[in-house]
Formats: C-alpha cells, structure tokens, sequence
C-alpha cells in the first residue's frame, strides 16, 4: 500500500488489516509511545472525527509524514490506543478469587473474598476515571468502526473470563455454591459494572462513589451467596 502524502489525512484503515510490526529500535518504539500519547490529547480534545493526523504528528513532535510509518491511519491509532487501555481497564476487574497481576491465592473466608471483590471494583472505578473521555469517544466509535467494536467486544469477553474464572474458584473452595452458572453470573456481573461505572462518569450520573462502589460489592457479593459485608 502507498505511503499517503503529506497532504492525505485518511480517515479509516483496512478493517481486519494485520497491525503493523512494532518498532525493532529504541529510538523506534520511543516514537510510536509519543505519538499515541499525543494521539490521545488530540481525540480527548477535538473528538474522534475532527482529530487530524496532521495536529497528532505536531503534538508528537514529528513530521507528518513519519506518522505513517508507524501508523496507517487516525483510526489504526485510535485503535491501538484503546486496545491498550482496555487491556488494563478490564484487567482491573477481578472476581474476588484472587490478586489481578499477583500470585493467585484462594481467599480464607467469605469476607476475604468480599474483600477482594471490592478492591477489584474500586480498582475499576479508578481506572475509568482516568479514561473516561477516551471511554466515552470508544462508544461512539464502536457504532461505526467494526474493529474498534470488535476491540471492544474481546475486552469485554476477556473480562468475563477472568470473573467466571474466579467465580468457578470460589465454587471449588465450596464458597459459592456449585450449582450456580459461573458463565452467565459473570456475564451479569461484569454488566453491571461497566454499565453502572459508564452511566455515571461519562453520561454524567449524580452519584456518591463510595456508595455505588458499596452497593455494587453488596449485589455481587449477594448474587454469589457470600456474605453481604466482610
């Protein structure tokens, strides 16, 4: 494919196009970092459909043109800029079984695992807070971008493996009862708190969030049979 001129500004890539190699230099892979930090100022400010690969290049520091070497298009970046976010938004959210990024250990008790459940929500909360313009321009390109949907639906499935995965753990440590369906309570679960988190932070909900983090730990810790509070 052409390299685009200095005068192009595509607005969309080949959907299902294999993502470029990341850089094999030093000096490489420090580019690609700032221009997607720079990406992100640009869409956090003008929005998806006005930003510029133009304003991302100048905001990065480089010339127009070094933009596509790394990069096809503004939606390649975007892309790749969420994907990033939504791995370590999503790997935020556990389901009490264990320590995200740690080693895995068995909660002692039904208030160790509500316990966990809460730090893993609180853990969520605090990392849409830090995304939630970029959260916000995600909805919006996911009803006209297949890939970012798709971006979107992989983290989501992705999500609700690591719940069921922990919700199967507290029913082999005879927590939670066995005969509960760990893969349609984790889909239910996960739900409700990105639709809970979603609706507050970037439609604008009055809500206090010491309350909402209480209660979604309480429905969660409910729905599972554990104890209501540790």
């Amino acid at each position: 494919m052409p390299t685009p001129g200095p005068g192009s500004d595509p607005v969309d890539g080949a959907v299902g196009s294999p993502d470029p190699s990341l850089p094999t230099t030093e000096r490489g892979r420090r580019m690609r970092t700032r221009l997607l930090a720079a990406a992100r100022e640009v869409f956090e400010r003008d929005g998806f459909l006005d930003a510029r690969v133009t304003d991302i290049s100048a905001a990065a520091g480089a010339a127009h043109g070094s933009f596509y070497t790394y990069f096809g298009s503004k939606t390649e970046i975007f892309r790749a800029l969420v994907a990033a976010t939504m791995d370590e938004l999503y790997a935020s959210l556990g389901g009490g079984a264990g320590e995200p990024g740690g080693a895995r250990r068995s909660p002692s008790s039904t208030s160790d695992a509500v316990l966990r459940i809460d730090r893993a929500n609180r853990r969520f909360v605090a990392m849409y807070r830090q995304n939630t313009a970029l959260m916000a321009l995600f909805e919006q390109v996911t009803t006209f971008d297949p890939e970012v949907r798709a971006l979107r639906q992989a983290a989501r499935e992705r999500m609700v493996g690591r719940v069921r995965h922990s919700i199967e753990q507290l029913q082999s440590d005879g927590l939670v009862a066995a005969d509960l369906d760990a893969e349609y309570s984790a889909h239910a679960l996960v739900a409700m708190v990105n639709g809970l988190v979603h609706y507050w932070l970037v439609l604008g909900a009055d809500f206090d969030e010491d309350r909402l983090v209480a209660t979604m730990t309480g429905l969660w810790a409910r729905s599972l049979g554990l104890a209501a509070a540790p």
